[in-house]
């Protein structure tokens, strides 16, 4: 395999990857009940974590 045919399907691979991302995040924004966990909980995890280190100091 040559050096081209190499990054032919690097790329290939990167585009297809990118295309599953899309389709993910459609199906995550058009689900409420995902959206909330995809996004509410990481920021409410952040907020307990970082306020139990402020408690600590």
């Amino acid at each position: 395999m040559d050096m081209s045919a190499f990054l032919t399907e690097i790329g290939t691979f990167f585009t297809q990857s990118i295309t599953w991302l899309g389709d993910v995040l459609d199906v995550i924004v058009s689900n409420p009940a995902l959206l909330v966990l995809c996004i509410a909980m990481p920021i409410v995890g952040f907020a307990v974590g970082l306020l139990s280190r402020l408690i600590r100091l």
